[in-house]
């Protein structure tokens, strides 16, 4: 699995520089922001919610690196959610399959190393986060 941005940094220089950031990925509904929150503030540790970053992923990502971003968006809302079927829609997420998870890791190199992060939200897959967090 290869990040675009970053395909040129080594597996272990990835790590380190993320050294600093938690990751808690897993389904919706799961409880991942509220315990996110919880642990976070109990800790002092700086929190990234990858849900709020969504909009601004979305107007960041060419269709020419998001294909399933972009048919999703020229869908409308029967498209989406009535005319397919579920398996369909798992198969077809662009979140699910990676697109954007670059620019997570973009934006968690940006924000100051100076205590412990949290990042959180159900993008954070073991296929793409696991480049970034030790094995």
């Amino acid at each position: 699995m290869t990040m675009r941005g970053h395909d040129d940094v080594p597996d272990g220089v990835l790590r380190e520089r993320l050294r600093h950031v938690h990751w808690i990925g897993g389904g919706s509904g799961a409880g991942k922001s509220t315990a996110a929150r919880r642990l976070a503030g109990r800790h002092g540790m700086r929190l990234y919610d990858t849900d709020a970053a969504m909009p601004d992923h979305a107007r960041r990502l060419p269709p020419d690196r998001a294909p399933h971003l972009g048919r999703f968006a020229a869908m409308d809302m029967d498209e989406r959610w009535v005319t397919r079927s579920p398996a369909e829609m798992l198969d077809t997420f662009h979140w699910y399959r990676g697109e954007g998870f670059e620019l997570i890791v973009e934006d968690l190199l940006a924000l100051p190393a100076d205590r412990p992060l949290l990042a959180e939200g159900f993008r954070l897959l073991r296929p793409w986060s696991g480049r970034c967090s030790p094995t």
